[in-house]
C-alpha cells in the first residue's frame, strides 16, 4: 500500500471516530445534543435517535475501504461521494435553500471536510498503483 493509501485509512478512522461523536449524543441524549446545537427538539425523539442509528450503520460500511482502498475500492470511493458527499451536500442544501436550522451545518462541514480528504487521498492512491501495475515488470 503506498503512502496515500495509509493515509486515507487513518483519515477514514479518523472520520469514524468523529461520526462516534454524533452517533452517541444522538441515539442516547438527543435533547441534549440539540439544545446544544440550538436546535428544534421533535417530537417525537425517535426520529432523532433513528438518525442516529443510520449513521453509525454507515459508518460501519467505511471500515473495509479503510482497511484495504485497494480491495474494497467501491466500497471507499462510494464512503467518499455517495455518503460524505451526499451528506454534505443534503444538509448544506437544506440549510441554505429550505430553511433548516443552523445545527444542520456542522453536519454538513464535518462531511464536507472528511470527503474532500479521503477524495483527494483516494484519488491519489488509486493513481498511484494504476501507474505502478502499469509500469512493466523487470526480468532480471
Amino acid at each position: 500500500m503506498n503512502a496515500y493509501g495509509k493515509w486515507f485509512g487513518r483519515v477514514v478512522w479518523l472520520g469514524i471516530f468523529a461520526n462516534i461523536f454524533f452517533i452517541i449524543p444522538t441515539c442516547f441524549f438527543p435533547e441534549a445534543l440539540l439544545s446544544l446545537l440550538h436546535m428544534e427538539i421533535p417530537m417525537p425523539i425517535i426520529w432523532v435517535r433513528t438518525a442516529g442509528l443510520l449513521l453509525l450503520e454507515i459508518t460501519i460500511l467505511y471500515i473495509p475501504g479503510a482497511i484495504d482502498p485497494y480491495r474494497y475500492q467501491a466500497t471507499a470511493w462510494m464512503s467518499v461521494l455517495v455518503t460524505r458527499g451526499g451528506g454534505s451536500s443534503f444538509f448544506l442544501c437544506a440549510v441554505l435553500f429550505f430553511g433548516q436550522d443552523l445545527g444542520f451545518l456542522t453536519i454538513a462541514l464535518v462531511d464536507l471536510l472528511f470527503g474532500t480528504v479521503e477524495g483527494i487521498l483516494l484519488f491519489l492512491a488509486t493513481k498511484g498503483e494504476q501507474t505502478q501495475n502499469l509500469q512493466p515488470s523487470n526480468p532480471n
